[in-house]
């Protein structure tokens, strides 16, 4: 097994400046001053494995570098520009310093998948992995073997918003029943906007708020008046944006 320094030293694309050395972030886009930094460095191994060698970067998967005060966040890449609702990552990241006991932050991340809704998490600092799921309030955790673990985990993840992609083409077809399913998850509140469209309507309505009952939906109308309409009225789902 390679050392750390002989894994950077190969992996990534390291110049030096001014006696300093420096890396490009395949994410971000920018150069990255990595000297003195360890845990940067474990932070670009772990990106350049999954934008070289995961196979799902970008198809499948969005990565945010530094969001929400997290080393890193994984997305299911989004495939509808009208489908574009919140989803929580499918994976938080937190790399270590290559000397560092993982053990000891597992409150971090269990924090962390508390208040983002993720159900993933991952420790790292190079020479071990851990992975924790999140099911409702129950944490579980095992090591993992190496970087080639994760991406079965993200597919497993992801698979679970195929189901939501798949009502939302059928409401965009005009299924009442699929368009009460997504307003019930993605409805609810003012995070995101559901736009539609009504028979005999000629401009398309957006709202938030929804409520259902049976077969009728309440809603606020562009964000100001209280309105209704049941599945006669219902012509087809336009788009779910965050």
């Amino acid at each position: 097994m390679n050392s750390l320094r002989e894994e950077i030293s190969t992996t990534l694309n390291i110049y030096n400046r001014n006696y300093t050395e420096y890396t490009k972030c395949l994410i971000r886009g920018r150069e990255i001053l990595i000297d003195g930094r360890p845990e940067e460095k474990i932070r670009q191994l772990f990106i350049y494995f999954f934008v070289n060698k995961s196979g799902l970067f970008p198809n499948e998967i969005d990565i945010k570098v530094e969001s929400n005060n997290h080393d890193l966040e994984l997305y299911q890449t989004v495939k509808n520009k009208y489908f574009k609702p919140y989803h929580p990552p499918l994976m938080i990241v937190e790399v270590k310093r290559e000397e560092e006991d993982l053990q000891n932050h597992q409150e971090q991340i269990e924090r962390y998948l508390k208040k983002s809704g993720s159900e993933i998490g991952i420790l790292y600092n190079y020479h071990e992995i851990i992975v924790y799921k999140k099911k409702d309030t129950v944490f579980t955790s095992h090591y993992l073997n190496s970087l080639k673990d994760i991406p079965p985990l993200i597919l497993q993840s992801s698979n679970k918003l195929e189901k939501d992609i798949l009502e939302f083409e059928k409401a965009v077809n005009g299924s009442f029943n699929s368009f009460i399913y997504l307003v019930k998850k993605y409805g609810e509140y003012k995070l995101n906007t559901i736009t539609f469209r009504l028979k005999g309507e000629q401009l398309p309505i957006s709202g938030t708020f929804f409520e259902s009952q049976d077969h009728q939906v309440n809603y606020l109308k562009n964000g100001k008046k209280r309105q209704s309409l049941n599945s006669q009225d219902f012509e087809k789902l336009v788009s779910i944006i965050y």
